[in-house]
């Protein structure tokens, strides 16, 4: 139990930490109507959403590192989203599919989180719960709509 709650920590305090280096280091503003694209090809620009990606990558780390404290059954599909996400996402540029431009620590210690990630959710090793067949899928398959999302949509 002592385990699960410092991964929980530490996976929340990744999260935020990140957040705060993804905010401070973008160049969003608050003023939204400069995203919108009211054309035919679509409602919300693309350019928005590849800046705020890596926000909502380390929003979905900080909330399941809150439920791996609070509710670690409830845990495993979004600790499997994250994993699977990240992956996608490092996997695709090492195969020059996309580009990201994350500094090599953040790339380094966001693929150690998602292998730990995935571990958790899909082993019984720190006494919850495995990931079912059914959540893993769906979380392999929403991780990798939103990758193409940002990228190809």
């Amino acid at each position: 139990m002592a385990t699960r709650k410092i991964i929980g920590i530490v996976f929340s305090f990744i999260g935020i930490l990140f957040s705060v280096i993804f905010l401070t280091h973008s160049d969003l503003n608050i003023d939204l109507k400069e995203y919108f694209d009211f054309s035919f090809e679509s409602y919300f620009s693309l350019s928005y959403f590849n800046q705020i990606l890596p926000l909502i990558i380390c929003l979905i780390l900080f909330y399941g590192g809150i439920l791996l404290i609070i509710k670690p059954t409830k845990s495993n599909p979004i600790l499997a989203l994250f994993g699977f996400t990240v992956l996608e996402e490092i996997v695709f540029s090492w195969f020059g599919i996309i580009s990201i431009d994350f500094p090599t620590y953040i790339v380094a210690i966001f693929f150690s989180s998602a292998l730990l990630a995935l571990w958790i959710a899909y082993s019984d090793s720190i006494n919850q719960e495995r990931l079912s067949l059914k959540e893993g899928v769906s979380s392999l398959i929403l991780g990798t709509i939103i990758t193409a999302f940002s990228y190809y949509l």
